[in-house]
């Protein structure tokens, strides 16, 4: 790979062990070189997030078993020295075949839930209705610089990517991506790389306030605003010291005033507060 980065080293030295590893266990050779580009793909957000705190070729090696369709191995990292390098047999079009795929699953979700009632238009306009169609939000990558999931200005912001999505009425974690239901009723749900689709599963939290407990460690001029509960135990806490009233569910921001996120992870402890930079309008943490 032309790119020097640390993630295009990383593939250029395990794409022939994790080819290899997979046609070893008698994985088709295309099968394997797709499922091998597939999750570096996905692997490739937040990728200095990951070697920092993952056990990557771990991580990477599960992840690459399961889309090829063989038995997990908890904790067995990529095989070493499987294949050697070869020259003629790299990562490049695989990888532009795998973003070809996802960006196709992509605009397939997005169109999925208006198929059913548009056939008859889709007989009747014909190239009208094609380009009537919505187009998948827009996705970037960029690191959420809080320990939790918002929403602000039009975007929802995961982990590793932001998903333009407009007219959010609320949404909630569901794993490693969101669950979110529009003003107009209609509930999707958005994956870790920002892919959208309809969806007719909705988690409880999405309709329930949760009840979060006392929070220590507010100054005196912080007003609680908004809680979620984390997938590893404690709470994230949305406080503003610009204002008096708690009541609202959102968050505007004040010229004199700061906006943070408290994680607790018990009841009598909190980690330091994060501040929220950027963000003109209002933000939910749910």
């Amino acid at each position: 790979m032309a790119d020097r980065s640390d993630f295009a080293r990383y593939v250029d030295a395990r794409w022939p062990d994790l080819v290899g590893g997979l046609e070893d266990e008698g994985v088709a050779t295309d099968d394997a070189r797709l499922a091998v580009a597939e999750a570096l793909l996905a692997a490739r957000r937040g990728w200095d997030r990951r070697v920092r705190d993952e056990q990557v070729d771990v991580v990477l090696w599960a992840d690459v078993r399961e889309r090829a369709g063989l038995p997990a191995r908890p904790g067995e990292p990529v095989p070493h020295a499987v294949r050697p390098r070869d020259p003629r047999d790299g990562p490049e079009a695989w990888l532009v075949r795998a973003e070809s795929l996802r960006a196709g699953r992509r605009r397939r979700g997005v169109r999925r839930g208006v198929v059913a009632a548009a056939v008859v238009a889709v007989l009747t306009a014909g190239w009208a209705w094609w380009a009537a169609q919505p187009t998948p939000p827009e996705v970037r990558e960029e690191a959420n610089p809080l320990p939790v999931a918002w929403y602000a200005e039009g975007e929802l912001h995961l982990e590793d990517v932001v998903v333009e999505l407009l007219r959010v009425d609320a949404f909630v974690v569901d794993g490693s991506g969101a669950v979110v239901r529009l003003r107009s009723g209609e509930v999707l749900r958005v994956d870790a790389d920002g892919d959208v689709e309809p969806t007719d599963e909705a988690p409880a939290g999405l309709d329930t306030t949760p009840s979060p407990p006392p929070v220590s460690g507010l100054g005196r001029y912080d007003v609680l605003v908004q809680s979620v509960p984390l997938a590893d135990g404690g709470w994230a806490h949305l406080i503003d010291s610009s204002r008096r009233d708690g009541a609202q569910d959102a968050v505007r921001q004040s010229e004199s005033g700061r906006r943070a996120v408290l994680v607790c992870r018990t009841v009598s402890s909190c980690d330091a507060p994060v501040t929220v930079v950027g963000g003109a309008g209002t933000i939910r943490l749910r």
